[in-house]
């Protein structure tokens, strides 16, 4: 019985133990399915957060990379579906293996060491088209309660936009870069207050002659021989106020080569700022003009010491642009005319001209500023008192290297006491010309007088007496027709002066007038050699014996001209648009091309070494252009040294205007 007892109370005894066993399973059962409850909410907020995220998420099992986790965002980018799950990612996605991804994969899956990159280009096949895009993403391994790799994380981000514009920017930044090392200007830019050179290109260390390593040093620590040359101040100027400085030929001591050098820059001081429009640097930009800077200043030294000349000059002196505006005035013509420089500049002297010549000064300046040709001429200008006073005008253009007209320098001289002197002679040569005509004229008459009474040769032979005077009288005769034309031009020469030379035209036949005014010369100088060539029987509407005059003098210029031949070739030809020409050529001894154009003026003579043989007053060639000029007609003349000269004029054939 006490077994039974025993055996009972040991039954009871488990049955309590197996009891407190069930409730400790059921206390366990019930935490453990708190916790499995627990792990659905956290596998539910894992998986919920996974495949809301915009993140691109997938894990990939095993070493076949089957996809096990893939959220929305990640499915939208491969564009292979959502039935994806449970394929291995190479066999979705086989464009990846020639990109390398499978063996970032297998590098993470063997050594469990993360791997991450940014804006990666991935090459994807959607819908059949291949499209790159740009991803941050890293590859993390997945590992099981052991610690053992069993898979990899794909945590990525698609930024194709932005990695388009990196690259646009990285671009840019590489063509922006590339420009300035590549450009010939100086170019650099600093950061900071401290100007630290962040870029500085081969031109502009070149330069400095500091070498490559400048980049990541303060500009004045590379530079310290500009400090006290006030660049310092110019740097900080422009960081402070944001406005940029620009200098011109500005003079710069720097040391290259252990030498300190002069040079001369253009440049600008151009602030530089961030997105957020704070000013962090300053960008230089500047040319090397140091030639042209030193030609420049040479320039301006020349410059001030022609001024200093012009201005110690006694004649006036004025310069004025290619168009004819003024621009400097000599003291010369402020001392003449009691104005100063400004008031002359503001109204030329121009408005000082006597109102006789104002139009004729304004014609010849409208003609030379459209032809460029030199201008001399004579003018009357009116002084601080109000006179006015004679003054020889003569203006020349100053040409560029091309040609053009860049300025106009001229110089007015005052001959004022030269035009009375002028004028007092031109007086005395027409109250004396008048005064010897009438005598002269008398013993012309005698003369022929005298040759007249004198036998005829045939007698003196028939009688042999032979009277020695005639050869006498007739050198006689010669030299009062020298006389008498003489005079004849110096009132010739009064009345072109006082404008009254009058000219009786008429129609006759040229060639018979040349013709017989060549047997007059012959019969007066009978060793002369006088050729004629007709070339054009023209008659001409003229004043006979004006023509006659020029020819006269073209003739007997060429004989006094030839002292070693007295062959002379006259040619009678037709001239173009309804003209004749004679020409008259002599094979003397030429005339100089830098007396050509003077020789038509009044009283010049042609110098030479033997000078003392040309007699003359120089009037005829003067007498005979302005005969010819009022004739409508045009005077040329060609001529070599030592080879002789020819003299042309042209006439119309019928009345002119």
């Amino acid at each position: 019985m006490m077994n039974q007892d025993l055996r009972i109370k040991e039954l009871e005894q488990e049955l309590e133990r197996k009891d407190q066993e069930i409730q400790s399973l059921n206390h366990m059962n019930k935490r453990l399915s708190n916790s499995i409850d627990e792990l659905k909410d956290e596998v539910y907020k894992y998986e919920d957060l996974v495949h809301s995220s915009n993140s691109l998420i997938a894990i990939f099992m095993g070493k076949d990379y089957i996809i096990d986790v893939a959220n929305e965002s990640i499915r939208d980018v491969w564009g292979k579906g959502h039935n994806v799950i449970g394929k291995p990612l190479l066999e979705v996605l086989p464009e990846l293996r020639k990109q390398g991804i499978d063996d970032l994969l297998d590098q993470v899956y063997n050594t469990g060491i993360p791997y991450h990159a940014d804006e990666v280009p991935v090459e994807l096949v959607i819908n059949g088209i291949p499209e790159i895009r740009y991803f941050d993403f890293t590859y993390q391994p997945q590992k099981n309660q052991k610690g053992e790799i069993i898979g990899v994380a794909d945590i990525a981000t698609d930024v194709t936009k932005q990695a388009l514009l990196n690259k646009k920017v990285r671009e840019n930044e590489y063509r922006y870069r590339e420009l300035i090392h590549s450009s010939n200007s100086l170019i650099a830019i600093l950061r900071g207050k401290e100007m630290v050179i962040e870029i500085a290109n081969n031109a502009i260390k070149s330069v400095w002659g500091k070498g490559n390593d400048v980049e990541g040093k303060p500009l004045f620590e590379i530079l310290p021989e500009m400090i006290g040359q006030g660049m310092p101040e110019l740097f900080n100027e422009v960081y402070e106020t944001g406005e940029p400085h620009f200098a011109q030929e500005k003079p710069l001591l720097h040391k290259k080569d252990g030498e300190m050098k002069l040079g001369y820059f253009d440049f600008v001081y151009q602030p530089q700022r961030n997105i957020h429009n704070q000013i962090d640097g300053v960008a230089v930009i500047a040319q090397d003009v140091t030639q042209q800077g030193i030609l420049n200043k040479k320039v301006r030294e020349s410059e001030k010491e022609f001024r200093e000349l012009v201005n110690f000059m006694p004649h006036k002196i004025s310069m004025s642009s290619a168009t004819g505006e003024p621009v400097f005035y000599n003291n010369s013509w402020v001392t003449y005319t009691g104005k100063n420089a400004e008031n002359l500049l503001e109204n030329s002297w121009q408005s000082l001209i006597h109102p006789d010549d104002r139009e004729r000064t304004e014609q010849m300046g409208e003609k030379v500023l459209a032809t460029g040709q030199d201008l001399e001429m004579e003018l009357r200008i009116f002084d601080k008192n109000g006179s006015p006073k004679w003054h020889l005008f003569r203006a020349t253009a100053i040409k560029n290297e091309e040609g053009e007209i860049t300025s106009w320098i001229s110089s007015c001289t005052e001959i004022h006491k030269l035009k009375e002197e002028e004028q007092r002679k031109d007086d005395f040569l027409k109250l004396v010309s008048h005064e010897l005509k009438t005598p002269v004229t008398s013993i012309k008459g005698y003369v022929q007088l005298l040759l007249s009474m004198i036998p005829k040769e045939e007698e003196e032979k028939e009688n042999n007496k032979k009277l020695p005077v005639r050869p006498y009288l007739n050198r006689m005769e010669i030299q009062i027709e020298r006389l008498i034309r003489l005079i004849s031009e110096m009132l010739d020469l009064s009345r072109i002066e006082q404008k009254e030379l009058q000219l009786k035209k008429e129609y006759f036949k040229l060639n018979e007038h040349v013709e017989q005014i060549i047997e007059d010369i012959s019969y007066s100088n009978r060793d002369v050699q006088i050729e004629l060539q007709h070339q054009d029987q023209s008659e001409v509407f003229a004043d006979k014996d004006r023509i006659g005059q020029v020819i006269i003098n073209f003739v007997t210029n060429a004989l006094k001209y030839s002292p070693e031949g007295n062959r002379v070739i006259i040619k009678i030809f037709e001239g173009k648009n309804a003209h004749v020409g004679v020409s008259v050529r002599d094979f003397g001894i030429g005339i100089a091309k830098k007396e050509q154009k003077k020789i038509f003026k009044r009283f010049y003579r042609i110098a030479g070494n033997k000078d003392y043989t040309y007699a003359g007053f120089g009037i005829g060639l003067y007498l005979s252009n302005e005969i010819i000029k009022r004739h409508k007609g045009r005077i040329y003349l060609d001529s070599q040294i030592g080879k002789g000269s020819e003299f042309t004029f042209t006439l119309p054939k019928q009345k002119t205007k």
